[in-house]
């Protein structure tokens, strides 16, 4: 969740947007109160977008086409994909070396106000994984807060370990701290790379965001094909890259708290 590169570069909403790290849906929430702001077309459809409301109302107007950009996938269905499955783990190759080597972080644009932060050591896999079938790497920043590194691998059996680290409560210390992943939440990753269409992104998605909202970028590399993406991470609704982040600030508010999101 930058400021003023990012609502630059993704233009980023009218101000007055709110800022939704959490994968939940204001207007799911708050049904009526949103249902009379798309009818009367005020500015409170800034807090009020959703899937089913900008089925309706998508191409009202200008507002109304920004507002519901988070829900227009920019995926290319042109470019091959590979779907991921349990099925998949037990027969693909392992993650070339040469995709787990290199810091996780965002682009340089955005590296600045992370400039004071202790370097990465490096690789998109936790320190306890030497090999995996599928590797993730996110760098997620929320509001003015310290990015979080998050490192996760799944092996051959599904079975899987996460890293995060992260400053306490946005302002305190920086940790580290790792677990392993259940089947559960294997198997919640596998759907969450398949339903953002990962391999067929753009390396900049351009979803509109919350000002002082979340971004991610995020790399995922199997066998013979790796992507880096960088986005605005929306709600419980929203498409593309949000999939597979919700899903990882999900798995992470399970097993921590005090981890900005």
């Amino acid at each position: 969740m930058r400021k003023t590169a990012l609502a630059v570069l993704f233009g980023l909403c009218a101000a007055g947007s709110p800022a939704s790290a959490f994968p939940r849906s204001y207007a799911k929430e708050h049904p009526d109160y949103c249902a009379e702001a798309w009818a009367n077309k005020t500015m409170a459809r800034s807090y009020c977008a959703s899937a089913a409301f900008c089925a309706q109302h998508g191409n009202d107007d200008r507002i109304s086409r920004i507002e519901c950009d988070a829900y227009v996938s920019k995926a290319d269905g042109s470019l091959e994909t590979v779907t991921l499955s349990h099925a998949w783990l037990r027969t693909a190759g392992d993650v070339a070396e040469v995709d787990t080597l290199f810091p996780c972080h965002h682009p340089a644009f955005m590296a600045l106000a992370d400039r004071g932060l202790p370097e990465d050591q490096g690789g998109m896999l936790p320190a306890q994984m030497k090999t995996a079938k599928l590797g993730i790497c996110a760098a997620i920043s929320v509001w003015t807060f310290p990015v979080t590194i998050v490192k996760a691998g799944i092996g051959a059996d599904g079975t899987g370990m996460m890293e995060v680290t992260w400053n306490l409560n946005g302002t305190g210390p920086r940790e580290t701290h790792s677990v392993k992943l259940s089947l559960d939440d294997t198997t919640r990753l596998l759907i969450a790379v398949n339903r953002s269409d990962f391999w067929r992104l753009p390396h900049l998605g351009g979803h509109p965001g919350a000002t002082d909202g979340e971004v991610a970028t995020v790399e995922a590399a199997i066998a013979g094909r790796k992507n880096r993406l960088t986005d605005a991470i929306g709600d419980s609704d929203a498409v593309d890259l949000s999939f597979l982040v919700n899903a990882l600030n999900e798995i992470i508010a399970k097993h921590w708290q005090h981890v900005p999101m």
